[in-house]
């Protein structure tokens, strides 16, 4: 039972504190623009200030409560956002 705890705390501190930043440092920067040691600092980063931002602005401006269900709907949109758009902006490119 332990060891499912241990892994629920990794996992989820992979998808709070890194996933969502990793996923926007894309959108700021090229691949070959930053190595890949900066890419993983800056995505430390922009999750740990977009995370709660996205969270309490919802909170503040929608009135949606802060629970586990709403915070990980707010960071899957904040995963799939740059995703979407670089996939769009990969397949516009390639019809041209």
């Amino acid at each position: 039972m332990k060891v499912l705890v241990l892994l629920r705390a990794f996992f989820g501190t992979i998808f709070v504190l890194f996933i969502p930043g990793f996923a926007w440092s894309f959108m700021f920067f090229r691949k070959d623009e930053i190595d890949w040691i900066e890419r993983i600092a800056l995505s430390f980063g922009l999750s740990i200030a977009l995370v709660p931002l996205t969270i309490f602005w919802l909170n503040y401006l929608f009135k949606v409560k802060i629970n586990a269900f709403n915070c990980s709907i707010a960071i899957f949109v904040l995963i799939f956002i740059p995703i979407i758009y670089l996939l769009l902006k990969k397949t516009i490119s390639h019809k041209e």
